[in-house]
């Protein structure tokens, strides 16, 4: 089911990759009476007031005609620069991060006048500009535009050394459950992007890739509740993007950071970029190495056993998860002039993990006697491998906000576990059986994206925006276990389990175009947009011998579906520190490749985890009535949001046999959503600093007789920040979330407590921090689930608290951003 697309896709990419070398060669091998170091502008770049040099500044040359790019150079650490020309009329431009742009007009370059001595040439730093900053090295600030909020992650000590898993748990209205799943204001159905677009460093499954994905290569996180019709409308919660670092500055410039931690947590992380004339590369690497102990208890009782054998079982786990993983992304943005940009692009993600699941059962029968203990081992070994190619062409019309954006990327995945079990039974009567098995699974996936924007302004604040996007993917899973009926561990003793074992593939392909209206009347801002997707998807288990093949198990289940989804936004500023904001969206979650997927999970025996070939997407239509109070200490933010949602998926929980259950996701109904949500901060003084964030919401569940619930809940985060610059910086941070009804039972409540210090070193380019979460060992993720024919009470912690890291960064070439007063914690509220 390999579709032509990704041939053609790759031969797009391999043959624009050619086509920039191409350029790039040309530009770089001009002739010799250009590079000719017989003409050419010098000088050297001082710092206002000083005769300080200021080293690995761009220097940029442009022609005085028209503002062409022609070259460019840094200057040295003397602050030197001597750039080769061709004769011709110039200016210059000189850059560097924190400092105000220097430019000299009127250079003339000849014959008679070769060389042009610009001499010391002063650059003041841009005083307004470092005052103006939002603050990200000091703390996680909220932006709010138009239809999103931004999370700026800047030197938050909560994310000190986690992953981005970690950095997403620590979010105002974000929760990361037990499995890594991603859920927002309570809803799991959100879509997570890298940098606006699906991307293979998030994983197959998405909480994987995010466990491995270092923190410290994210800037920012923005939160759309309802997004706008240029975003996908997958996601019926909304919209998680993760924006990764990259910078433009001129010169050389970077981050180093180094950590370690208990449990093990050590790794090392870079983020470079360096810019001369018409070319920036950048690149950001990390690697962790990550021991991740966990346990876990479930007990299930049972009130329908057909004679008097298991009636209770209560089980108890303990598992350490190592892992190394690496991310890199690398890359460079070629400037054929001001207004022409290309930018070449490539992400590599690699995971090795090793797991060890001890599991312990213990069997009662219906007057509490044990007549029977297991215990059961699983060593996994796990390798995840990534690549992703992404090209980028931006270009700027003459007429201001005018704007034509080209992509196309390609993405390679691959994941291997493989699983070695051993399990032994001890019965009263002294009777040991023991069984030993292996498994295999392999995935694999392939996705295109092919996207076209343009924006086109009316006037100043008036504009039309259209675009299409065609998103393509392909996935295989392979799944085989064996069993060695002897016990002898053995290669020839092993036998497949032929109802374990499965081929299955999955093919989705969804074309999207839409428009969005956008003004700003006074103090009225609009925008108006309407998206159409059109989605094939195919599945299919594949049959293992040619008997199978006719059986009506194995014929392809194939939906297609058209769909309209407007949005709108609405921001009316009322007053000079205060808006209203209301915002619409309609939302589609489709079914997830797992969730399709029938294959039996098979690291425990008697809790098993399948797919639902027949899954419908659902819809959602999602309001929000917002108002933002902008103060001169304090920033508020209170607003209201209703859900409602169609064929909502659950995943529900059965007796397939005594003392074996099985989940699998269905369609249930419709359900209601209803909630409120505040967001506060608050400047006490010069030192301290305090924020909340509370979300409150009901939802009513329609699924039947059987699988209705109705849940109130909240959840809440809080920090107090502390700042000292001649001593330290603290937080104190505390999340809470309450209990939770649920079609089948209730979650319980969770909660835990943070803190972190930082002291910065080295004249500001060193920051030393530390950072302990979950001090009092009480992120335990708890519940009930509760059925006709058994209830089962369960409790499970993925990382054992407290986790403690201990971190060096160093800046090189960068200034330490200052905070701005003022409660600055929301801002923008009419750019869009």
């Amino acid at each position: 089911m390999k579709p032509c697309s990704f041939c053609i896709m790759k031969k797009l990419i391999l043959t624009a990759g050619i086509m920039v070398v191409a350029v790039w060669t040309a530009l770089g091998q001009a002739p010799k009476d250009v590079v000719s170091a017989k003409f050419a502008i010098k000088g050297k770049l001082v710092q206002a007031g000083t005769t300080e040099p200021v080293e690995y500044a761009t220097v940029s040359v442009f022609k005085q005609a028209d503002s062409l790019l022609v070259t460019g150079g840094l200057t040295n650490e003397n602050g030197i620069f001597n750039i080769p020309v061709s004769p011709g009329d110039y200016y210059i431009k000189a850059q560097f991060m924190g400092f105000r742009d220097v430019t000299i007009s009127d250079i003339s370059i000849s014959k008679s006048s070769p060389v042009y001595n610009a001499g010391n040439v002063s650059i003041a730093e841009n005083e307004t500009l470092l005052d103006e900053v939002v603050i990200q090295a000091e703390r996680t600030e909220l932006e709010l535009t138009l239809d999103k909020k931004v999370y700026n992650i800047g030197k938050d000590l909560g994310n000190l050394g986690g992953s981005a898993s970690d950095l997403l748990a620590n979010l105002p209205s974000v929760e990361v459950d037990v499995e890594g799943n991603v859920a927002l204001r309570g809803s799991e159905n959100v879509q997570i992007l890298i940098d606006g677009k699906p991307s293979g460093l998030i994983g197959l499954s998405g909480s994987g890739g995010l466990q491995q994905l270092q923190g410290n290569l994210i800037e920012s996180v923005e939160i759309i509740t309802n997004p706008s019709a240029r975003y996908d409308a997958e996601g019926g919660a909304g919209i998680i993007n993760i924006i990764l670092k990259k910078d433009r500055a001129g010169g050389f410039n970077g981050s180093f950071q180094v950590q370690g931690g208990l449990p093990a947590n050590d790794g090392a992380s870079v983020s470079v970029n360096y810019r001369t004339g018409w070319i920036n590369w950048f690149v950001n690497y990390g690697v962790t190495a990550r021991t991740s102990p966990g346990q876990g208890f479930t007990n299930n009782s049972f009130n329908n056993a057909a004679r008097d054998t298991i009636y209770t079982i209560l089980q108890d786990n303990d598992r350490e998860r190592k892992s190394l993983s690496q991310n890199i992304r690398f890359g460079s943005d070629i400037y054929f002039n001001e207004k022409n940009v290309l930018t070449l692009a490539a992400s590599y993600r690699n995971a090795d993990s090793e797991n060890t699941t001890q599991t312990g059962y213990e069997f009662f029968n219906r007057n509490d006697v044990q007549f029977s203990d297991r215990f059961r081992v699983d060593n996994e070994d796990e390798v995840d491998i990534n690549w992703q190619y992404e090209l980028n062409f931006n270009r700027d019309f003459s007429r201001k906000g005018q704007k034509l954006t080209f992509t196309l990327q390609q993405q390679d995945s691959e994941e291997t576990e493989i699983s070695a079990f051993d399990d032994i039974t001890n019965f009263s009567d002294g009777t040991i059986t023991e069984l030993i098995q292996r498994a295999r699974n392999d995935n694999g996936e392939e996705r295109q994206l092919m996207q076209l924007d343009y924006v086109h302004p009316f006037s100043k604040a008036a504009k039309f925006e259209v675009g299409t996007r065609y998103n393509g993917r392909t996935i295989f899973n392979n799944y085989i276990v064996e069993t060695d009926s002897a016990a002898t561990g053995l290669e020839q003793n092993f036998e497949e389990v032929v109802n374990l074992t499965n081929n299955f593939l999955f093919e989705e392909r969804i074309f999207a175009v839409y428009g969005i209206l956008s003004n700003k009347m006074d103090k009225l801002s609009w925008q108006l947009g309407l998206r159409a997707e059109n989605t094939n998807l195919d599945t299919q288990l594949v049959p293992r011998n040619v008997e199978e093949a006719g059986s009506e198990e194995y014929e392809p289940n194939s939906q297609t579906y058209f769909s309209l989804f407007p949005s709108a936004n609405l921001t009316y500023k009322y007053s000079a520190i205060s808006s209203l904001q209301l915002s619409y969206s309609r939302r589609i979650t489709r079914p997830r490749f797992r969730n399709l997927n029938p294959f039996i999970t098979y690291s425990n025996p008697l809790s098993l985890y399948l797919g639902n070939p027949d899954l419908q997407p659902q819809f959602t239509d999602s309001y929000e009535v917002g108002i933002l109070q902008n103060r001169k200490s304090a920033t508020i933010y209170l607003g209201v949001y209703y859900r409602y949602t169609t064929d909502v998926v659950q995943r529900i929980q059965r007796t397939l046999e005594e003392g074996v259950t099985e989940r699998l996701p269905v369609n249930l109904g419709v359900q209601d959503e209803v909630g409120f949500e505040t967001n506060i901060n608050y400047d006490i003084n010069k030192q301290f600093r305090i924020n909340s964030n509370v979300n409150f919401f009901h939802a009513q569940t329609d699924g039947g007789e059987s699988l209705s619930a109705e849940a109130t809940t909240i959840s809440t985060r809080n920090g107090l920040f502390y700042k000292n610059s001649k001593l330290f910086n603290a937080q104190l941070s505390w999340f809470y979330s309450a209990p939770q009804n649920q079609p089948q039972g209730i979650r319980r409540s969770i909660q835990s407590l943070d803190i972190g210090l930082s002291k910065d070193v080295l004249h500001n380019n060193g920051t030393i921090a530390l950072n302990v979460s979950d001090l009092f060992n009480t992120r335990n993720f708890r519940g009930e689930t509760i059925t006709e024919t058994f209830t089962s009470d369960r409790e499970f912690q993925w990382r054992r608290g407290p986790i403690a890291v201990l971190s060096f960064t160093y800046r090189l070439n960068q200034k330490k951003q200052r905070a701005r007063r003022g409660g600055g914690g929301f801002r923008g509220v009419d750019d869009f």
